[in-house]
């Protein structure tokens, strides 16, 4: 199945918000990326909200909300991924350092070819993954 640059970029701008988002984690709340490239999300113990703070400060909890939603569900997409095509998009755009293609296809020692169509396959996964998801949002918002 061959994506158009709307859906390419479409993907692409999905990860580029996942890392935006990750920026405003504290290190604790980080995901930890283990050496299968699975996520691990991060342990984050029930801690009630008790206070009596205006208004700013429960929509900026509902926005760090919505922000661990949103990552939560790029990392689900992710790991449903296979080994091959899961490594290559957290070595892409979901580890701290930007990297090029060249790049990640000279580390995971594959041709520029072999990258290039793995690359195509997952952002297929992906964009079907995410629109499935956002369909899902509709739904629930709609309720």
């Amino acid at each position: 199945m061959v994506m158009n640059k709307t859906e390419k970029r479409y993907v692409e701008k999905k990860l580029e918000t996942y890392n935006l988002y990750r920026l405003t984690l504290t290190y604790e709340e980080l995901p930890k990326t283990t050496q299968s490239f699975q996520f691990v999300p991060a342990h984050t113990g029930a801690r009630p909200f008790f206070s009596t703070t205006e208004q700013t400060a429960l929509k900026n909890i509902e926005a760090a909300q919505k922000r661990k939603n949103y990552m939560s569900m790029i990392e689900q997409c992710v790991n449903r991924l296979p080994p091959a095509e899961r490594e290559l998009i957290v070595r892409r755009y979901l580890q701290e350092a930007d990297r090029f293609d060249y790049q990640v296809y000279m580390d995971m020692l594959i041709s520029e070819r072999q990258y290039y169509r793995i690359k195509n396959r997952a952002f297929t996964k992906l964009h079907y993954l995410f629109s499935v998801w956002e369909e899902e949002q509709g739904e629930l918002e709609g309720i």
